[in-house]
């Protein structure tokens, strides 16, 4: 349906202009290209030169003055010749749905880089599977770690730390005043997979089985962790750290 594949179109391109779907030059590159078939079809090379586009309505704000990116776009352009713009529009659309990224909520975040007393601005990924750590500048994917391997969080009012138990050798901690946000969107996508795990059946379980809830108050300012274990099982299989109501 070409007025349906125009309407993810449009809000396809919309966020990766805007930046909601974080991707690399090369990847910004290509979505300009698509568009450019979309918007004046076929390459004229007398006319689609250096200064003809406004870049700003094609590409991410980090790439419109990366120098002779249009020379660039337009050389992906010349590959589309011939290319349909309900085909062209279908192209930008399934390339955004296949980056790394899409479908993630991302924040912007300080990380301390490892063995100097310096902050670096980094992306901190979250979707229903998995947390990421993002270049701010290439948007590389520099770290993955599956969401079920989280074992606790805190909160503050200007920090965020994940531990990752076993999976990590240490805590991934960032600086930040949107911890509460990152809190509630980890709870809820974890509270889907624990929901998911769910047994089917009913039945009572036997006693050595039964689950236990835990609470311990770490610190009143700043979280309280709860802890679900297993009776006969010695470790956490989920805590979580949320920053208490005032």
């Amino acid at each position: 349906d070409p007025v349906q594949v125009n309407l993810i179109y449009v809000q396809s391109r919309d966020r990766i202009i805007n930046g909601s779907h974080p991707c690399t030059k090369e990847e910004a590159v290509l979505f300009a290209a698509y568009q450019c078939q979309v918007q004046f079809g076929n390459h004229n090379e007398a006319k689609h030169k250096p200064g003809f586009l406004n870049l700003a309505e094609f590409l991410p704000r980090e790439y419109q003055k990366v120098k002779f990116i249009d020379k660039e776009i337009f050389k992906e352009h010349r590959k589309l010749h011939y290319m349909k713009e309900v085909n062209a529009k279908y192209r930008y659309v399934t390339l955004c749905r296949s980056l790394k990224t899409y479908g993630v909520t991302f924040f912007l975040v300080k990380e301390k880089m490892r063995g100097r007393n310096r902050l670096v601005p980094r992306l901190l990924g979250i979707t229903r599977e998995s947390v990421m750590r993002v270049d701010e500048n290439t948007k590389e994917v520099l770290k993955t770690w599956p969401l079920t391997t989280v074992r606790r969080w805190a909160a503050s009012p200007n920090s965020f730390t994940l531990d990752f138990g076993d999976y990590s050798e240490s805590f991934y901690s960032v600086q930040t005043n949107e911890g509460e946000k990152i809190s509630q969107l980890i709870a809820m996508y974890i509270d889907i997979i624990m929901q998911k795990k769910k047994p089917l059946h009913t039945d009572v379980p036997d006693e050595e089985d039964e689950p236990v809830v835990v609470e311990t108050h770490v610190d009143s300012k700043i979280a309280k962790m709860m802890q679900y274990h297993k009776s006969n099982v010695g470790h956490a299989g989920l805590e979580s750290l949320v920053q208490p109501g005032m």
